[in-house]
């Protein structure tokens, strides 16, 4: 395997390095105008206080994720945090667990993916959940679109976004396969940055019975809400791993040769992180998968 490829994933201190100095490139971390999207960041932190506050909360790795956004906003190292989907308020719903330092300083708060079709459908929307650093996300546009191509700037910003792998809402009892924008996500950057993104595994049961689905999308008080932030999940050496099994000298270059070799490595991720997620989760809600075939 290349040196140079291998050096770079095999470092397990280069977590740990800043991505890039402030003052040499600019970071684009809130949307302007700023002032304003501090207000909704401030608006959207005291209602999701409120409303956790008429609910019982139970929490496991919060301290762990607070540590990890600190990390990633003091040293701008990529991060991804990851979590089942059970309902279109689980973002921002359950960002009311952390402290308000956080919650309500857009500068350190996630990006994250919102549905065209339902964050995007007027202007009033469009500017309001973009200033709440929502990127747009057009559903059957696959892991190409803009706003992949986005979420892929902000990483190699070093810094945190959001996702739902699973790609919809899902209150079914086992967990869906996860689409593999996932592992675009994590490669694309590694490729462009030379940093692994780090990713957080988040699982959390109740949403489903605040906000059921057919029903009104209100969220329901009164509920059990359990959350835990499991073990990092580190895509190093599963990277490492392919690149070395493929004899790849040059990622770039080989990546750039046709579809079908991008889709294997992003889906090699993906399927690791998936792995690793499921060792959070309850055995019951475990899926048992069969990913699509990677078409010519």
């Amino acid at each position: 395997m290349d040196n140079k490829n291998n050096n770079n994933i095999n470092n397990n201190n280069s977590i740990n390095k800043p991505l890039l100095n402030k003052n040499q490139q600019h970071i684009c971390d809130i949307p302007k105008p700023q002032f304003l999207s501090k207000g909704v960041f401030t608006l959207v932190g005291v209602l999701c206080n409120f409303w956790l506050s008429m609910n019982t909360v139970t929490t496991s790795g919060i301290d762990k994720l607070v540590n990890e956004i600190d990390k990633t906003h003091e040293l701008r190292r990529p991060m991804i945090t990851i979590a089942n989907h059970a309902s279109n308020l689980d973002d921002p719903l359950l960002w009311g667990v952390l402290p308000n330092r956080i919650l309500m300083d857009p500068s350190k708060q996630r990006w994250t993916l919102g549905a065209s079709n339902i964050l995007f459908t007027n202007w009033f929307y469009s500017k309001f959940f973009s200033l709440g650093k929502c990127i747009k996300i057009v559903r059957g546009d696959g892991i190409y679109q803009d706003g992949m191509n986005e979420s892929i700037d902000r990483l190699s910003e070093g810094q945190w976004l959001h996702i739902f792998p699973e790609g919809k809402v899902s209150q079914q009892t086992q967990l869906l396969y996860f689409k593999w924008g996932v592992g675009r996500l994590v490669g694309e950057c590694y490729k462009r940055t030379g940093m692994v993104p780090l990713v957080v595994p988040i699982y959390h049961q109740g949403m489903e019975k605040s906000m059921p689905l057919a029903k009104l999308p209100i969220p329901r008080v009164g509920i059990n809400l359990d959350i835990k932030v499991g073990d990092n999940i580190y895509c190093d050496q599963v990277i490492a791993k392919y690149i070395d099994e493929n004899k790849i000298s040059d990622l770039n270059d080989y990546l750039s040769q046709d579809d079908k070799k991008r889709k294997d490595f992003y889906k090699t991720i993906t399927l690791h992180i998936e792995d690793e997620y499921q060792k959070i989760i309850p055995p019951s809600s475990r899926g048992r998968f069969s990913h699509p075939t990677i078409k010519d």
